[in-house]
């Protein structure tokens, strides 16, 4: 019931790990009327192959009566893109920011040392435009600003 009413946006989430058998816990996550998570199920994963997700994004689809998520909030393992694009061809897959962010400090290091207000605008920059419009303008200043243009 918590899926039919709160399962327009999923977040699948493969961090977790068990102590005793590294397995993956994949928890199927939402958010309710009150911006509280709620777990709508999960998975436990032997491994990380595209047959692996392909197996439980089907399953999943079985137990929430074949009502695939519009949007699907995930990091970026190749295998997952690749099952989420075979059993969920019309689902919006986004790229979860935090998994994402969590690379900064190890890629822009010499640009946060060297430039005391680099992270301010880049953070603003990534976290504060509301619209792809405002994000690309934010970005071509951005990258003006800090003579980014060759920086792949």
């Amino acid at each position: 019931m918590a899926y039919r009413n709160f399962g327009d946006v999923l977040a699948f989430d493969t961090i977790y790990r068990t102590n005793r058998y590294a397995m993956p816990f994949v928890p199927f996550t939402g958010v309710n009327h009150h911006y509280q998570s709620v777990k709508f199920g999960f998975a436990l994963m032997r491994d990380g192959h595209a047959s692996t997700f392909q197996w439980i994004f089907r399953t999943w689809l079985e137990c929430v009566g074949n009502k695939p998520p519009m949007t699907i909030i995930t990091d970026q393992d190749q295998s997952m893109t690749s099952a989420i694009e075979d059993v969920l061809p019309n689902t919006t897959h986004l790229l979860c920011s935090w998994h994402i962010s969590k690379k900064f400090p190890d890629k822009l290091v010499h640009y946060y040392s060297a430039f005391p207000e680099f992270k301010k605008d880049f953070n603003h920059c990534i976290y504060n435009s509301l619209t792809e419009d405002i994000f690309e303008a934010s970005w071509e200043s951005f990258v003006d600003k800090y003579y980014l243009q060759e920086y792949k």
